[in-house]
């Protein structure tokens, strides 16, 4: 892991500043009681960066230092243009005692009021929690340095970019005088607050989560859940090596890893933190187990099939035939049943894992989408997989006449794959069939039940035991 060190923080540092929605009263630049050019302000505490040991005290002069912050997950830069004027301590030698070039070039600290007011606007401008930096510098972080100018505290500004989950100054030699314009321009890089980009329920019922932190240095995300209020449980923590400044936790929890589950629908709040008192919280409205209404039974309605079927014309002409396909179940209150099946589908079901109402009695969910095409080859089709989503297209070449399966093929997103057929027969003799992931799981072959004459089942697979709960609990 990339780290921070405090000498760096105690280098001329830079102020950051990033977006925010929070609002403080309002602070003026150039701040402090003595104007660009004072001298021989009496700057006391850790002068280590410019080779004293201990706490010392040394004259100093009071100069411009520009600012500006450049967010590195947004691209924005604050100002949108020009910089900040902020405040630069040049420590000076002792006169007849120290030789008038011993600082030379490591003679600044750039420091801000240690005024509550002042940090908020720093740290917010940071796009940094204001509140919590404030509590990190009244507290006496190990990262603050804390300084007397002529008896007026002050802290070091890299600390405050430090805890907004800033930092990296790029601190350039603007050529000034440090008095009608400034010795140094840097610009500090600051990032974004977590986020949440995905927190939803899988058709099997696990929660699929996917979560983002942000920091110059000390990248890591923390992720909470709270179940219902009141349960709560760390679901994952996270540290990474910085790689452009963000750490990803992306995984699927199973219902069993939540605190406080009830039957029936729990609503689940994730917090996810990073090491800067940074936070983002989504709650979303799960179902465990199936409460409301009937107890359905899950039947096997037939898959699609696609009979192949050319005419004579030469082998690898350009005629091609295809179309959607989906995978779904239809909820059936009158009857107390769920069917699953893979079917040709023109556009309902647009949305994947989201429960659509039909009609008063049928609900349907859809769980994968495909689109296949077929062609003639030499040694019988080409099946080409079309889809957006990225799970494998399974086929079975099949004899039509008493749905044989001859074989079984996998093609993945944007490939193809040629179906050799037993005899070259272009007039429906050879079919292609579409399994559903529950066929091609094995799952139906081992059902005993039969629900009018189709396999069915009173015990669902995980895979679609969260579909089930949504469809059957849907109320919209």
């Amino acid at each position: 892991m990339m780290k921070m060190g405090i000498k760096v923080l105690s280098f001329t540092l830079a102020l950051s500043i990033g977006i925010t929605t929070m609002v403080y009263a309002a602070v003026t630049y150039p701040y402090g009681e003595s104007p660009y050019g004072t001298k021989n302000i009496h700057l006391k505490g850790d002068l280590s960066y410019s080779g004293l040991s201990g706490i010392q005290t040394r004259p100093s002069t009071v100069h411009r230092h520009d600012l500006r912050a450049q967010n590195v997950i947004t691209g924005v830069s604050t100002p949108p243009s020009g910089y900040l004027q902020t405040v630069q301590f040049d420590i000076q030698p002792l006169p007849g005692v120290e030789p008038q070039d011993k600082f030379k070039d490591k003679s600044g600290y750039h420091l801000v009021p240690f005024e509550e007011e002042i940090i908020n606007d720093l740290a917010t401008k940071a796009n940094g929690n204001a509140k919590w930096v404030w509590e990190q510098i009244n507290t006496d972080h190990p990262i603050v340095k804390k300084y007397l100018a002529n008896n007026v505290p002050y802290v070091n500004i890299g600390a405050i970019f430090y805890l907004s989950g800033g930092g990296a100054p790029d601190m350039r030699r603007a050529e000034g005088d440090g008095i009608t314009g400034p010795l140094f321009r840097t610009t500090y890089l600051t990032t974004a607050w977590p986020s949440i980009p995905i927190l939803e329920q899988n058709s099997n019922g696990s929660l699929h989560i996917k979560a983002l932190a942000h920091s110059i240095f000390d990248t890591a995300i923390t992720g909470v859940v709270t179940v219902n209020g009141t349960a709560t449980k760390q679901l994952f923590s996270k540290n990474t090596p910085v790689s452009n400044y963000t750490v990803t936790y992306e995984g699927n929890v199973p219902l069993s890893e939540l605190p406080g589950l009830k039957q029936g629908q729990n609503q689940v709040t994730l917090t996810v933190s990073d090491k800067f008192g940074r936070t983002a919280s989504k709650s979303i409205v799960i179902q465990n187990g199936v409460t409301q209404g009937c107890q359905p039974v899950l039947v096997k309605m037939r898959d699609a099939t696609q009979r192949i079927y050319f005419p004579d014309v030469s082998d690898g002409s350009t005629i091609k035939y295809g179309g959607p396909l989906v995978w779904g179940m239809q909820y059936n209150s009158a009857v107390c049943s769920v069917f699953e099946s893979v079917n040709k589908n023109n556009g309902i079901g647009d949305k994947l894992n989201q429960p659509i109402r039909v009609s008063d009695i049928h609900t349907s969910i859809f769980m994968n989408r495909w689109e296949f095409k077929l062609g003639k080859s030499k040694n019988g089709v080409i099946l080409e997989n079309h889809s957006k989503d990225t799970k494998p297209l399974v086929a079975y070449l099949i004899e039509t006449k008493g749905e044989k399966v001859l074989k079984r093929y996998v093609v993945n997103k944007g490939q193809s794959v040629e179906i050799v057929l037993p005899t070259k027969k272009y007039k429906g003799e050879y079919s292609i069939q579409f399994p559903s992931p529950l066929v091609d799981s094995g799952f139906w072959a081992k059902a005993t039940a039969t629900n009018d004459g189709m396999p069915a089942s009173y015990t669902y697979p995980d895979q679609v035991k969260g579909a089930i709960q949504a469809i059957v609990n849907f109320k919209k």
